[in-house]
């Protein structure tokens, strides 16, 4: 009786053994809802966006499975960023380059020529491309969405989670997004509890892409926006533009801000412009920056008189690891209670867990009058 069951038991592993492929299936719920099945982790991927976070979730040999991207996306709007990761990951030179969904330059033909088994889309890019996705579709190539620029937790979590099943690396990815989740909630908590009894502080943010001569966008209910409102600021955009937008000079003075943040970068473009990120020295960044303190009508400003403007890596938003610029605009605006935060620390062992190297440069700063 024990060798009928063994030797039933054997056929019925072995049939079932022909049939785990269908088993092993991965079923994607991306971020507009859509469900997508496929039958393994991806191995020719077109990878829309999210250059950095796509490597810390999927690990870092993921690009040798990118067949096609926007390489201009990546080496003209994150300069320093991409020299970094071109000498680190030589493949980037050789993967075929799509074009920009954003620029107008894409490139469909060849993405279809080039035959990616998934394309991994922003949600901004799939509405961008519009009925192109159901062509996309029908050559075969599934199409999964995730979105780091809604700047909500609920996306972030969702995005991370599914980079992380259409590369076959749901354990990274899960500690990734655990460690965002518990980051943006303590964040919450702690400024709840300090708002019970102070009153929000007066905030303006501003992208410092054409330097302090010119005022460059602020945001409300996007990007930087939407993480100044979790880190509880009275943001001074916020029902004055939607989205991101230039506020007048009269505006900004009349509202006498108490904290300035300006974001920076190396954008190949703007060679003026506020200055952070890789292989960029302190001294370098605080050149850049002191200028916007010299602003007409800036040296009366209550965040100029009190020394508090601030500078942070633009790229550091609508990222997975936007968490600890998240925690590095709280601390800046309510430093009472999160004396014992330390973000830059945070950034550096994010990095030493889920990059490919030790961050190296600066990426945020308190301008030094």
């Amino acid at each position: 009786m024990k060798k009928q069951i063994y030797q039933w038991l054997t056929v019925a592993i072995l049939t079932l053994g022909g049939g785990l492929p269908a088993w092993a299936n991965i079923h994607i719920h991306d971020v507009l809802g859509r469900n997508i099945t496929l039958e393994k982790p991806a191995e020719r991927l077109f990878l829309g966006f999210y250059f950095e976070d796509f490597l810390a979730i999927a690990g870092p040999r993921a690009y040798k499975k990118v067949a096609i991207f926007p390489r201009h996306s990546w080496q003209d709007y994150r300069q320093s960023q991409w020299e970094t990761y071109r000498q680190l990951i030589p493949e980037l030179e050789t993967i075929v380059d799509s074009g920009s969904i954003y620029t107008g330059t894409f490139d469909l033909e060849k993405l279809l020529t080039t035959q990616p088994d998934v394309a991994l889309l922003a949600a901004w890019q799939f509405n961008a491309l519009g009925e192109k996705v159901a062509l996309l579709e029908k050559t075969g190539i599934k199409v999964v969405v995730v979105d780091f620029n809604a700047q909500t937790l609920e996306k972030h979590l969702l995005s991370a989670r599914v980079i992380g099943q259409v590369m076959g690396t749901e354990a990274r990815a899960e500690a990734i997004a655990t460690d965002y989740e518990q980051t943006v909630k303590e964040v919450q908590r702690r400024v709840a509890a300090y708002l019970s009894d102070h009153s929000p502080r007066r905030v303006y943010v501003e992208i410092g892409t054409g330097g302090a001569r010119e005022y460059g966008k602020s945001y409300a209910n996007a990007m930087w926006g939407n993480l100044l409102n979790l880190a509880g600021a009275d943001n001074i955009a916020n029902g004055k533009i939607q989205g991101s937008a230039h506020l007048t000079p009269e505006y900004v003075l009349s509202q006498d801000p108490e904290v300035i943040f300006i974001s920076g970068a190396h954008w190949a473009k703007h060679s003026d412009s506020a200055l952070l990120g890789y292989g960029t020295s302190p001294e370098a960044a605080q050149a850049r920056y002191q200028p916007y303190l010299r602003r007409a009508g800036w040296p009366q400003l209550t965040a100029v008189k009190s020394g508090r403007v601030y500078g942070m890596y633009h790229a550091g938003t609508r990222t997975i690891y936007d968490h600890v610029f998240l925690a590095f605009l709280a601390k800046a605006i309510y430093p009472e209670a999160f004396k014992d935060v330390d973000p830059v620390a945070h950034h550096q062992a994010f990095f030493e867990h889920y990059m490919p190297q030790k961050l190296s440069g600066t990426f945020m700063i308190k301008v030094e009058g």
